[in-house]
């Protein structure tokens, strides 16, 4: 059974599970818990194992990079988020190691072939199927680890999950548990319901008191301070509009196309036709060898003279003999051997593929093509254009920062020297930008920094986007004020008469209940109201007929039976009032067929499996020594 359940981290059930784990465990920076300095103050200990500070601190601030790319650079990490994603960092590094420990405890290995096999198969380093060792380098690079670190890491995660795939593959639901959950699942209800708009009791006559308007404004003022706002001054630096003002001569763009002339050369090209001998995935050696014989026979017998289309009648193809393809066209295992043929008419060698064998044959080919300078001379001066304007627009930019720091009461000196112009917004708040650069929430959240608002300094440079920067100061500032009563008497009146509707709507609807309770006929309570009972009928607990509130309702009210009742009874509130929601019957679900019954069933194990994992967890970091030292 062991042995099966190692054999499993391979397929694609494991699969599913380890790639989220890894993933997940690069962006927490666990890469960190397999390197660091011994040297480092010590944050955490389990079982006598140090987890250093400096663990803790790249797990962080890659757990917090995480958090940024989810919800955009522009929202802020306040002072309590940073301290909850601290501890969220170091709960991980614990959990980590306490089942790490545990996995080893129990003798459970994980072999360098698995780490290998494992790290071939993870969809997101395969090109057209296969293992890409520039994929690879691309994706390891933008997380900063190291091709040791992310192997040790695959290592630690199959070694973890060893005791979740053994206890997730041998957990198990009983007939009764599975009846249960289907017949809860499926459950249907027969219900009615009577809706109570709020809008029949805001048409009735209701006289607010002035003293009741008057403390409602006194107590919540906070909701009647109109918005501070502000309006500022910056200077742009565009990398656009630097591009815009560069006017090389011919002599210059000449020198930039001979030195990039390989960016302006048209790429071989091919009209390619090929033969597959193909050997099916579960084919054996001796059937593998056959194939390659038949192979090398028809490539002997194209040599020979033999008619290239009518062989490729017989045996597979798939490349379109009339298109013209580059290198990058051509699948990752074929490329090798295409880039070696030049000629027309010219025969690959026999090449060997994860479908079986293929042979090539040049229908046509084109050599590779400089385009001249006077056909590419516009692409060569916005290129040319563009690497001025980028080396230019780190220049200034830095030039920028020195300027407005040396000078922090005024742009005016920056603004002379870069010869920018000063430009200006319209007032806008905190939470609202205007029709300008203020829409951007990095402007306004430095707009009103204590720096920039309080201290009249110029902010820092703000990257508005990849092509653009500004620094800000306040020109104008119009502070937070209370409005007038006056202003806000009737705004007031209308709540406090809303509030008093949906108070009278509440209790009407508890009055119905506690007459359809005690037995009394409601038809006239509920006719001269001019309300109606809705009979929807019997319904899952995935209908749409109803208000969600309704449906939640239903299916929340006890079984008429299990009070000795004949209709059970609720209230749900609605967005426009209320609704008197009334349990006829109730069926339990069932399945129509043993393909449904199969799918509840591995629900109910794979859940019962999850919990049973949650227990275990639990049970190993309590039988742990840990211990967390004061930050």
């Amino acid at each position: 059974m062991l042995q099966t359940i190692r054999d499993h981290t391979q397929g694609w059930i494991a699969g599913t599970i380890i790639t989220v784990v890894i993933l997940s465990f690069a962006l927490w920076g666990i890469h960190s818990y397999f390197v660091g300095g011994s040297n480092d103050r010590i944050v955490a200990s389990v079982n006598g194992i140090d987890i250093p500070r400096e663990r803790l601190t790249v797990a962080y601030e890659r757990l917090r990079r995480q958090v940024q790319m989810q919800y955009g650079a522009n929202q802020s990490i306040t002072t309590k988020d940073e301290a909850a994603l601290k501890n969220q960092a170091l709960q991980a590094l614990i959990d980590i190691e306490v089942l790490k420990q545990a996995s080893v405890h129990q003798s459970f290995l994980i072999s360098n072939q698995q780490v290998d096999a494992y790290l071939q198969n993870i969809p997101e380093f395969q090109i057209n199927g296969h293992f890409s060792v520039g994929r690879f380098q691309e994706l390891l690079a933008s997380t900063m680890l190291s091709t040791n670190e992310f192997l040790d890491l695959i290592k630690t995660t199959l070694l973890i999950d060893q005791p979740k795939l053994g206890i997730i593959f041998t957990s198990f639901a009983l007939p009764q548990e599975i009846k249960d959950t289907i017949a809860l699942v499926n459950q249907s209800r027969d219900i009615e319901y009577v809706n109570i708009p709020q809008q029949i009791f805001l048409s009735q006559v209701m006289m607010i008191p002035e003293e009741r308007i008057k403390q409602y404004y006194t107590a919540h003022k906070i909701d009647f301070m109109t918005p501070e706002q502000v309006n500022i001054e910056y200077i742009m630096l565009s990398q656009k509009d630097l591009a815009s003002k560069v006017n090389p001569s011919d002599s210059v763009l000449k020198n930039s196309y001979n030195e990039n002339i390989n960016s302006y050369t048209q790429p071989m090209k091919w009209k390619l036709a090929d033969i597959q001998i193909l050997v099916s995935e579960d084919s054996s050696q001796e059937d593998i060898v056959k194939a390659q014989n038949k192979a090398n026979a028809v490539l002997v017998a194209l040599k020979n003279g033999e008619s290239f289309s009518k062989l490729a009648s017989i045996y597979s193809h798939h490349l379109n003999a009339q298109q013209w393809i580059i290198l990058n066209d051509v699948p990752l295992e074929l490329q090798k051997a295409v880039s070696q043929l030049n000629k027309k008419d010219e025969l690959s060698n026999l090449i060997k593929t994860n479908k079986g064998f293929v042979i090539l044959k040049v229908v046509d080919v084109q050599a590779p093509q400089v385009q001249t300078f006077d056909q590419v001379k516009n692409k060569v001066k916005e290129a040319y254009a563009r690497q001025y304007a980028e080396e230019k627009f780190a220049e200034l930019r830095e030039q920028m920062a020195n300027l407005t720091y040396e000078h922090p009461d005024s742009l005016q000196f920056a603004a002379k020297t870069l010869s920018l112009p000063i430009q200006t917004s319209d007032l806008f708040s905190r939470d609202k930008g205007g029709k300008d650069i203020t829409q951007n929430k990095k402007v306004r959240t430095a707009a009103f920094s204590n720096d920039v608002l309080s201290l009249q300094n110029n902010s820092d440079v703000i990257q508005l986007n990849a092509d653009a920067v500004i620094v800000l100061r306040i020109k104008s500032h119009m502070p937070s004020t209370l409005l007038p009563l006056k202003d806000i008497h009737k705004q007031i009146e209308d709540k406090l008469k809303t509030d008093e509707a949906d108070q009278r709507a509440a209790q009407f609807a508890n009055n119905l209940k506690t007459k359809l309770i005690a037995g009394e006929d409601p038809t006239h309570f509920i006719a001269v109201n001019h309300l109606t009972w809705t009979n929807v009928g019997t319904i899952s607990r995935y209908s749409t007929k109803v208000d969600p509130a309704i449906l939640d309702t239903a299916f929340r009210l006890p079984h008429p039976e299990m009070v000795k009742a004949k209709m059970t009874y609720g209230i749900a509130k609605l967005p426009s009032g209320y609704a008197l929601v009334a349990l006829q019957s109730v069926k339990e679900g069932t399945v129509t067929d043993q393909k449904q019954y199969d799918i509840y069933a591995e629900q109910v194990q794979n859940s019962d499996g999850g919990l049973e994992y949650q227990l275990y967890k639990q049970s190993q970091t309590k039988k742990s020594k840990i211990k967390v030292y004061q930050n």
